[in-house]
């Protein structure tokens, strides 16, 4: 999106833009109810670590590059394979 904004988009275009920066920063900054669920849900399958779980949170890494959930995602995919190359 800022990227975007770079390139002088038209003024519509301009303003809707930065209205969905706004709502990304709001969004990380005092999350939403529903973001706190799926956060929560995310730690989850984390900590449960079966194969099952690393699926579904791998077919969330492979969702929209930048989403938040994309990231967190591909974040507790990471921990994981951290965590299994540590353990005995």
């Amino acid at each position: 999106m800022r990227k975007t904004l770079d390139g002088r988009p038209a003024l519509e275009t301009r303003r809707r833009l930065e209205q969905l920066i706004e709502n990304q920063v709001r969004e990380r900054w005092s999350p939403s109810a529903e973001w706190l669920r799926i956060g929560r849900a995310l730690e989850v399958l984390e900590h449960i670590g079966s194969p099952e779980a690393r699926q579904v949170l791998q077919a969330l890494a492979e969702g929209a590059p930048g989403a938040m959930l994309t990231r967190e995602a591909k974040a507790a995919l990471e921990r994981l394979a951290r965590h299994s190359t540590a353990a005995p």
